[in-house]
């Protein structure tokens, strides 16, 4: 009977040592799951962050378009055809000096 009993204490000791094992990987699991999650969310914010630097440049086009359509529709005389040229290209250089700043910022962040 007490050989029943050992057994039966040894085979006891092997089934937790098997839990214990089991739950030990299921902790570590869950720590590299919240760790996934952890990261997701920094990419998720940084993309959104992205996205509304986009937005921001789309609405800066549509502004400078219209600024520049409006200007080309209300001349009447060359020479301020020309100043409206030369302003319009001084506003589009603006923009792309800010645009490539932009850029470059964006591909520091990825590197």
């Amino acid at each position: 009977m007490s050989y029943k009993i050992r057994r039966l204490h040894s085979h006891l000791k092997v089934c937790k040592s098997i839990e214990a094992e089991k739950s030990w990987q299921i902790e570590e699991n869950v720590e590299i799951l919240k760790e996934e999650i952890e990261r997701l969310n920094l990419e998720l914010r940084y993309k959104s962050y992205e996205l509304e630097k986009m937005k921001q440049s789309r609405y800066m086009e549509q502004e400078v378009y219209s600024i520049i359509t409006s200007m080309l529709l209300n001349i009447d005389d060359a020479n301020e055809l020309a100043k409206n040229l030369l302003a319009c290209d001084r506003l589009i250089d603006n923009v792309l000096a800010e645009l490539f700043d932009a850029i470059s910022i964006y591909n520091s962040q990825i590197n």
